[in-house]
């Protein structure tokens, strides 16, 4: 889909991080936006900040996506305020990392409403005027967590590699169908924003990407999210390195991944962060070695 001027697009955990960047790279190129978060003060700063750094019209909504009503009605109320949908970034996300054996199923609850239903609902929502406009796009913000298996967050895994899943079946249907509507899936490594959930990882518990995988400047994230509407892309990774090589290997070839991985680490700023958890659910100074 071409982005013109004026279109309008829908960005959930649109108040901080990744969504942000997000929202001022949509905005960059002459869209009007409707942000939507749980915060209505962090709504306004990045809504202030978009309006000052470009022309576009921005409107917030305030939604908690882990309510299944307030996220079916989203779309409806963005529409409101903002105008009719061309463009849906499912964005917000909850992370898990932790120790499996002490997972709390309130969270996990939580975690696959807000990571991999609101995504469903909200696009099953605005699927009918796209269709009907003949006009619109998807994107869904995974990770390469929905790629590849990362040690200690099993939970997310599944919902990232859910919304992977999700994404390439309704392009497929799109396409079957005939429907001038697409989807894509963008999938980031770690981003190296100053807020957003790897930022609040090192802030927190000290836990860095691994040598081994590196971050991104996330400003490659709004150019990501650009491209895969303006070239229908399936799917985008945004990471350093053959990350796609290397999901394809995790497929083809599990056990020789799993010794690389072992190899180089690659569980220990997770590891990192479910000790520190798991130390403070049981009381303990100092995360258990």
């Amino acid at each position: 889909m071409r982005i013109r001027q004026g279109d309008v697009a829908l960005i959930t955990g649109a108040s901080r991080g990744l969504g942000r960047h997000i929202a001022l790279a949509l905005a960059s190129r002459g869209m009007n936006l409707v942000l939507a978060a749980r915060s209505q003060d962090a709504l306004d700063a990045v809504a202030a900040e978009v309006r000052t750094a470009t022309s576009a019209t921005v409107s917030t909504v305030v939604v908690d996506l882990a309510d299944r009503t307030q996220a079916a009605a989203l779309a409806r109320r963005a529409a409101d305020v903002g105008g009719p949908i061309d463009l849906l970034v499912n964005n917000a996300g909850i992370e898990s990392v932790g120790r499996p054996e002490e997972s709390d199923l309130d969270d996990l609850g939580a975690m696959t409403d807000v990571n991999l239903l609101a995504p469903m609902l909200l696009t099953r929502t605005v699927l009918p005027d796209m269709i009907r406009r003949g006009r619109g796009h998807v994107v869904n913000v995974s990770s390469v967590a929905g790629l590849v298996g990362s040690a200690y967050a099993e939970s997310y895994n599944a919902t990232k590699f859910g919304l992977v899943g999700y994404t390439r079946a309704l392009r497929m249907t799109a396409q079957d169908r005939g429907w001038n509507v697409s989807a894509s899936v963008v999938c980031p490594g770690f981003m190296a924003a100053e807020d957003g959930m790897y930022a609040n990882q090192v802030k927190e518990f000290g836990a860095t990407a691994p040598k081994a995988i590196g971050c991104m400047p996330v400003d490659a994230l709004g150019r990501a999210v650009v491209e895969a509407v303006e070239k229908d892309l399936p799917d985008a990774i945004v990471a350093p390195g053959a990350l796609r090589a290397v999901a394809v290997a995790s497929i083809a070839m599990p056990r020789l991944f799993e010794r690389i991985a072992r190899k180089a680490n690659l569980a220990a700023p997770f590891r990192t962060i479910a000790e520190h958890r798991g130390a403070r659910r049981s009381g303990d100074a100092q995360p258990n070695a």
